[in-house]
């Protein structure tokens, strides 16, 4: 049986993602990041009832999103 990844360092709730990103000038809702992340396939963790997800991975989709809408 295969081995489970083990979970980045970075993992993030989204509530504290939006936190994150609010003071940058590109604020962000929980619910777009969580969105963004499940349309670009990003991995989600699930540790009890809280969903994770790697900081940098959204970090690099903000960063995608930013660009697109800033043309």
């Amino acid at each position: 049986m295969p081995h489970a990844a083990r979970p980045p360092d970075d993992l993030v709730d989204f509530v504290t993602a939006a936190k994150f990103f609010k003071p940058t000038g590109h604020p962000v809702s929980q619910s777009t990041l969580r969105r963004d992340a499940l349309a670009a396939g990003v991995k989600i963790w699930v540790q009890g009832r809280r969903h994770l997800v790697s900081l940098s991975d959204l970090l690099v989709l903000h960063g995608e999103r930013q660009d697109a809408t800033e043309v």
